[in-house]
């Protein structure tokens, strides 16, 4: 008997809330996933030496907030992908009432239903604040990023230069006002 691709066992996702255990987890993964995201983008040496001490500090920051939202997705018990949201920063708040200020995922778990889990939960909690509409900002030149959010019913509503690590680089913001729609 042949087994079709679908009949395959597949390693299911779990979501839940990080907690402060996985701090260093979710550090190593977030400075791995610049690497790939950006790594036609940012200089090697940039991204070769971002800090995962550094962003441990920031997801020891992040988990303890109560007004973040924050989620994981983990299969086979490691963590693969995660977003964080809360409040618009100084810089988006003109664009929407809440920001997400994360989402990053495994390259190897891309297009597994993990993004779209976490922007459904993240207009959940979004909404049950009152909020009614998120922001994200995102490096104009990644281009899986920007299909994503459009895909979703982002739509554009700022594009610009920021400076990294002594470049230039595009900086773009989508907005999503369907909030309902997207935590459905």
């Amino acid at each position: 008997m042949r087994l079709e691709i679908s009949e395959l066992a597949q390693p299911s996702v779990k979501f839940g809330p990080p907690s402060l255990n996985d701090t260093e987890a979710l550090a190593a993964l977030h400075v791995l996933c610049w690497q790939q995201a950006y790594e036609e983008i940012l200089p090697a040496e940039y991204l070769r030496d971002l800090s995962v001490a550094e962003r441990a500090e920031n997801w020891r920051t992040t988990i303890a907030d109560p007004e973040v939202f924050a989620m994981v997705a983990s299969v086979d018990g490691v963590i693969v992908g995660f977003v964080s949201a809360g409040p618009s920063r100084k810089g988006s708040v003109i664009y929407a009432d809440g920001e997400i200020y994360a989402i990053y995922i495994h390259l190897d778990h891309y297009r597994k239903g993990i993004g779209r889990r976490f922007l459904a939960e993240a207009a959940k909690f979004w909404l049950a604040g009152n909020g009614r509409s998120l922001v994200v900002m995102y490096l104009g030149d990644n281009k899986k990023a920007e299909a994503f959010y459009h895909s979703l019913g982002g739509v554009q509503v700022w594009e610009g230069l920021t400076v990294i690590a002594g470049i230039s680089v595009a900086d773009k913001a989508q907005v999503f006002n369907n909030l309902a729609e997207l935590a459905a």
